[in-house]
Order: C-alpha cells, then structure tokens, then sequence
C-alpha cells in the first residue's frame, strides 16, 4: 500500500514509467505483472466487466507484486471515485475529459473538503482503521495521482488550462479516441494528428505534469521514439488479454510451421 512514491522516485531518477493493462477478473493478474516488473498496472474498470470487489481485489494484487494500482473508472462520477478511491489505489484514471471544468471536477472528487468534495470513510486506504485519521486527511493528495485522459479534440483545444490545475499529477493521451474525435477513428498516422500532440506536449512540458499513453502490440521504435519526442515518460505496453492471445498464437503457429517442416 502507499507505492506512489516509488512511481516518483522513477521519474526523480529521469526513468520512464512502464506498465500494463488488466482486463480480466482474475486478480493473480496484476500481481504477476507487478513481479514481472510493471512500475503501475492499469486496471481498466471503463471498459472490462469488472465487479467492485474484483477492481479491489486487482489493487490488493498490485501492491502484493510491489507495483502501484491506477484503476480507470468508467465516467468522471464523484460517487464513483469515491467508492474506489477508498480500496486505497495509488492513483484514479478519469477518461474521456473534454474541458478545464471537468478536469477541476474530477480533482475536486479526490479531495476532501474544503479543496473538494470526497465524503470521508477510506475503509482500504485508512488500513482498516490501523492508520491515524489525521495523518490520513493530511497525506491523502500525496498519496493518490490524478490522471486524466486527454482522447477528445476537445480536450486539446482546452489543453493549457487544464494542464494548469495544480493537483493534476499526470495525463494519458488516448490515440484512437482522440483520432475518432477528429473523424478518423485509429488513423494515428496524420499530420494533424501528430499536431494535437505536439499542442498536449507542450501543455504537459510547460506545466510540469507526467504524460503517457498506450502503444500499440510490438512497437517499432521509431514510434516509441516519436513519442518521446513530444515528452511522453509513461507507457503502457499492452493489455493482458491481448498479450495472453496473441503470445499463444504465436506459440501455436510456430509450433505448426516447425511440425510441418520436418514432416515433409
């Protein structure tokens, strides 16, 4: 629990920030992600079909394997955040954020008042009870990063403000949701594409704030390149299920072609 400052400490050293997604139930998951070395799992409570329990139980799987838990809910809720923010994740992903007003939304819910509005009974995050209360109110916006994503030309054209708002600890570029805002659903490859992140670049440089985004299966490096030119330092690189799939097919396809080569 409290892994967010070895996150820190990463970038203190000017090392990247490398993970993975988690999509499915099973919580053994994130914790071999966390042994295999992941500095984050990103639980993705948006889009996999995740019950409560199973996104606390993905948590508690991130800090046995000694890596952070970022959990992304499904919809820049206040009453959602709250109810995971107090399972005691390391950090909470707001997607799909579109203007300054939503982003100050979303950091308002992971504070507690006067700065924001989360209603108090961290359950997880307290340890149960075993940590003090004040000590807990006093280190609870240290200890929780608030991420959102930036995947609507929206969000670009209101880039500078929100990467103003001083609580914000990092954003995540979402590629295809953002070329589908532009009207080009996964054509990533575009000169205007490539502008708009040059635009959430400079916001991020300018503001000091964490960048990330996901790539894509086996990248080339001259993409991963790329996007350290527009100051990325966090990625994903890959989602359980995809990398469970498409490593067992490359077993299976191997193992048929060398079959068949000495059966000739």
């Amino acid at each position: 629990m409290y892994l967010i400052d070895k996150v820190r400490a990463k970038l203190e050293r000017d090392e990247p920030l490398v993970g993975a997604n988690t999509t499915l139930s099973d919580a053994s998951i994130s914790e071999l992600f966390g042994l295999a070395g992941c500095d984050y799992v990103w639980i993705d409570y948006e889009h996999a079909s995740f019950t409560h329990k199973e996104v606390e139980q993905h948590i508690m799987a991130c800090h046995a394997g000694g890596t952070a838990a970022f959990v992304r809910i499904p919809w820049n809720d206040q009453v959602m955040v709250k109810r995971v923010l107090d399972m005691g994740p390391d950090g909470i992903i707001f997607p799909l954020i579109r203007s300054y007003d939503e982003a100050l939304e979303a950091v308002k819910a992971c504070r507690y008042p006067p700065e924001g509005i989360r209603g108090w009974n961290p359950l997880r995050a307290l340890e149960y009870g075993l940590k003090d209360n004040n000590w807990y109110v006093e280190n609870a916006n240290r200890l929780i990063w608030k991420i959102l994503m930036i995947e609507h030309i929206d969000a670009v054209n209101d880039i500078d403000r929100i990467m103003s708002i001083p609580e914000l600890d990092a954003a995540i570029i979402g590629p295809s949701d953002l070329s589908g805002s532009m009207g080009k659903l996964h054509r990533n490859d575009t000169e205007e594409f490539w502008q708009q992140i040059e635009k959430i670049g400079a916001a991020a440089k300018k503001h000091h704030k964490v960048l990330g985004t996901a790539l894509p299966p086996n990248c080339p490096k001259a993409l991963m390149e790329k996007w350290m030119g527009y100051g990325v330092n966090m990625f994903s690189v890959g989602q359980d299920s995809f990398l469970l799939s498409r490593m067992l097919k490359d077993n299976l396809d191997a193992c048929r072609a060398l079959y068949a080569d000495n059966s000739k």
